[in-house]
């Protein structure tokens, strides 16, 4: 592989397909406690005074068995994402334990509408309707099920599998798996969690199998907001609108540097052919909860078949790095280590090849 760094331009080309974006840093699963049968400890307006000292942007709040938070006075749309956490159970997977065959799922929305209307809709959530309506958990089979994940993005919404080996035991990767452009939320937590290794190599056996999934972030936190599980997104705007756009895309990143990548004129999250084309990626903020200067670090490109490339990097200092593409790739994704804490510290979301 022949490399270049920091050429002028690879860093206009990057540039120039991300123009007019601002980068954002946000949690994708939390809790708030907004009345009703929310279980968050903490209010809407301390997790706004969270965010701020956190230097984060965004929260996904995600209560149980309702819609009632996206209405509330205090509500904010692009500090809170909008969306709910239901759970259920998959009665025909193939869980290896009696009970082990429950999951929650998170669904985001750009705004409350779309909720609302997908909860009515199928009949096994018995919801009433409304600014405060409730709804019933129902099992489902997988078939059913996929049909629910579907109606979520027809409807404009992201999908996301929370904690999936943490509720779900099963020997089969695809017991996890409803569509492509799904997440999973690889990062739960934190960065060095025995749920996120654990998750992390859940991940890894989906990508193996040819699934077009992405690696998502949550700290999960029913009381104070973290900064231990980050979502590195650049956004037109500060709104639900626009980080759910881009989730949908796959064009974010599940840690705590940012990092922006593209095949061609492709961004992460996407699929192009990759003959002729050049991988390009910036590495181009490391955030304050680890950005260490007595750290070393390293970042590591990889395809299907492992590691292609693995450099040092500074925390002070954006760097560009390209190459060419090879035509038998099926996809390139990044990887940024704190090497002094043998820690994976960022995932950047995969670009597949179409062929």
């Amino acid at each position: 592989m022949r490399l270049t760094i920091d050429r002028e331009s690879d860093i206009s080309h990057i540039d120039s397909l991300y123009e007019g974006r601002r980068l954002l840093w946000g949690d994708l699963h939390n809790h708030a406690a907004t009345g009703g049968t929310s279980d968050g400890k903490r209010s809407l307006e301390n997790h706004k005074g969270s965010l701020e000292s956190l230097q984060m942007d965004f929260v996904a709040v995600l209560d149980h068995r309702q819609v009632r938070h996206m209405y509330l006075p205090e509500w904010v749309d692009g500090t809170f994402i909008c969306g709910t956490e239901p759970g259920t159970r998959i009665v025909d997977c193939n869980a290896a334990e009696l009970n082990k065959n429950e999951m929650h799922y998170n669904m985001l929305f750009p705004s409350p509408k779309p909720l609302e209307e997908l909860l009515s809709e199928f009949e096994e959530y018995e919801f009433e309707g409304g600014q405060e309506g409730h709804f019933k958990y129902k099992s489902y089979t997988k078939a059913r099920f996929t049909e629910i994940v579907n109606a979520v993005f027809e409807k404009g919404g992201f999908y996301v599998h929370p904690h999936p080996k943490q509720y779900m035991r099963s020997s089969d990767p695809l017991d996890y798996f409803f569509r492509d452009g799904m997440g999973l939320e690889v990062v739960y937590r934190s960065l060095d969690s025995e749920y996120t290794k654990e998750n992390y190599e859940l991940w890894c056996d989906l990508l193996s199998l040819g699934k077009k999934v992405y690696a998502t972030a949550g700290e999960d936190g029913h009381s104070f907001i973290k900064d231990t599980a980050l979502t590195a997104i650049y956004t037109e705007e500060k709104s639900s609108a626009s980080v759910v756009k881009h989730l949908r895309e796959g064009d974010f990143v599940c840690g705590s540097v940012a990092i922006r990548a593209s095949v061609g004129e492709v961004r992460m999250g996407g699929t192009c052919d990759f003959d002729g084309k050049r991988y390009t990626l910036s590495v181009d903020d490391f955030h304050r909860s680890v950005k260490d200067a007595h750290h070393k670090y390293r970042i590591d490109i990889i395809d299907d078949r492992g590691v292609v490339f693995s450099k040092k990097i500074l925390p002070t200092k954006r760097t560009v790095f390209s190459f060419a593409a090879s035509k038998k790739a099926k996809f390139y994704r990044a990887e940024i280590f704190d090497e002094s804490e043998n820690l994976r510290i960022s995932i950047a979301n995969p670009i597949w090849n179409e062929k």
